[in-house]
């Protein structure tokens, strides 16, 4: 039984141990996350190329819709295509 009770008060420790590293790296966390915040508040600069940027990505997710399109056009023209050239190789039946 004593060594039930040292198994259970080991991972009870372990557990705690745990629970405290994790509060810790939440804390740390969220007190980057404010003091990022309160250094990019000041500059405009900062905040007009985040602004630049977002707006090339919703470019570049624009762009990579349209390829996506010409890609399946482009399968659709490979398949007809394909289609002309085999009923032109097949033997007439008559």
């Amino acid at each position: 039984m004593d060594d039930v009770l040292k198994i259970f008060g080991i991972f009870t420790a372990m557990g705690m141990a745990g629970a405290g590293v994790y509060a810790v790296i939440a804390l740390v966390g969220v007190v980057t996350r404010r003091l990022e915040g309160r250094r990019t508040e000041g500059d405009e600069s900062l905040r007009h190329e985040l602004e630049d940027l977002q707006a090339r990505v919703a470019g570049g997710e624009e762009l990579q819709q349209r390829v996506a399109e010409l890609e399946e056009r482009l399968d659709f023209a490979e398949r007809m295509l394909a289609q002309s050239a085999e009923a032109a190789r097949l033997p007439r039946g008559e």
